[in-house]
């Protein structure tokens, strides 16, 4: 197999390396939807120029990277919470506070 072929396969060392690194930096969080990932995407896909650099990479689950496939989302979406830092809790007075009788 060709070097090119190995690294359309992410099989190359150098690969592994990058993607480790961008799934340590996002906290394995999904960019586009918050879960658990394990995949890396290129935001702008490498068909329509897309390359290997921190900025054009994302952690992504295996279900968003493959729903998005080639295509590029026009709006640069902001990156979820991760759920360990959001623990929202209602401290909220209700608005009745009166006992009906």
């Amino acid at each position: 197999m060709s070097k090119s072929a190995l690294r359309d396969t992410g099989s190359t060392r150098q690969w592994r390396s990058i993607r480790e690194r961008i799934l340590r930096r996002d906290g394995y969080i999904c960019q586009y939807c918050g879960q658990e990932a394990d995949t890396v995407d290129h935001v702008l896909p490498r068909r329509l120029g897309g390359n290997d650099s921190d900025g054009n990479l994302v952690s992504s689950c295996r279900r968003c990277n493959l729903s998005k496939g080639g295509r590029f989302f026009v709006s640069k979406r902001t990156p979820p919470t991760p759920r360990s830092f959001s623990n929202p809790q209602n401290t909220s007075i209700a608005h009745d506070q009166t006992e009906s009788n």
